[in-house]
């Protein structure tokens, strides 16, 4: 086994402790003392980085070439954000709700079918589309968790229960502040991954976008949060229905991107049937 994944691996079960111990933080009210619990999203996200230097390194590119190093690049700008709220108090409640997701998306990244190196090294295009993709994905996992914080608190608020009441949790409207800033940046990021992808794409097989599943699959996505983004701003949902939609399209972005990605003719891994050809056939990529 090669050391970046190992290092992964480790990485994945320090976010499957980390889960374990956010558990006893939430009943608390996160008002647990960042020591212990604190240093094993520390280290896993020490161990993350390690494997995506690693891998980088042994193919002397972006390690954004397969699934799973996409699996492992989502996942290691979600640990970021976690490493980043742990020491801010009021935000340290990212840190649990990001856990979980850690830990299942480094689990199905590990699936040994998704490591399978490309046909071809990949053009810059890609792997700036594909950085900026994976970027976005992150910024609405951010935004999912802080939903998923949001409709907790206004449900304990609302039960007059000790917890919400005690907590060091910034007040609902911060919560959901924060949230749409994630949706923004979400969208940003995806609008600049698109542009690169849907250029190269054209670039590489003279269409613009054509049939490929993968490419519809992520206009909608970017459709869907503008819309969402639009008409909070516009005040036309209520917040808990809001938080709905920010979790349901980030579980639909999670569960379906391995799919698409396989289904997709232009993205899936395979050899290149031509490189001499005048339009040079598109190269396997994971994203967007």
């Amino acid at each position: 086994m090669s050391p970046d994944k190992i290092n992964f691996i480790a990485a994945v079960l320090l976010y499957g402790v980390t889960a374990f111990y956010s558990v006893r933080l939430w009943k608390s009210g996160f008002r647990e003392k960042v020591f212990p619990w604190g240093l094993f999203p520390v280290l896993a996200f020490i161990a993350h980085t390690f494997s995506i230097l690693l891998r980088g390194f042994s193919l002397d590119s972006c390690p954004i070439q397969n699934l799973y190093e996409a699996g492992m690049f989502i996942g290691w700008t979600l640990s970021l954000a976690s490493l980043l709220a742990l020491f801010v108090p009021k935000l340290r409640f990212l840190t649990a709700f990001l856990s979980p997701l850690l830990f299942l998306l480094g689990a199905i990244a590990l699936i040994p079918a998704f490591d399978r190196p490309p046909a071809a090294p990949l053009p810059e295009w890609i792997s700036l589309h594909a950085t900026f993709s994976f970027l976005a994905y992150g910024a609405w996992g951010i935004a999912a968790a802080t939903a998923l914080m949001y409709l907790i608190q206004q449900r304990d608020l609302k039960l007059k229960k000790r917890r919400a009441l005690t907590s060091i949790l910034p007040p609902v409207q911060q919560i959901k502040k924060l949230a749409m800033n994630m949706i923004l940046a979400g969208i940003l990021f995806l609008s600049v991954g698109l542009w690169y992808g849907i250029r190269g794409h054209h670039e590489f097989t003279g269409t613009w976008i054509g049939a490929d599943f993968k490419i519809i699959w992520a206009l909608a996505l970017w459709a869907y949060f503008i819309t969402l983004w639009i008409l909070c701003r516009m005040s036309l949902f209520r917040d808990r229905i809001l938080a709905w939609c920010i979790i349901c399209g980030f579980l639909f972005i999670f569960f379906t991107f391995w799919p698409t990605s396989v289904l997709s003719s232009t993205h899936r891994q395979k050899a290149q049937t031509s490189l001499t050809s005048p339009v040079i056939k598109a190269t396997e990529v994971p994203g967007p």
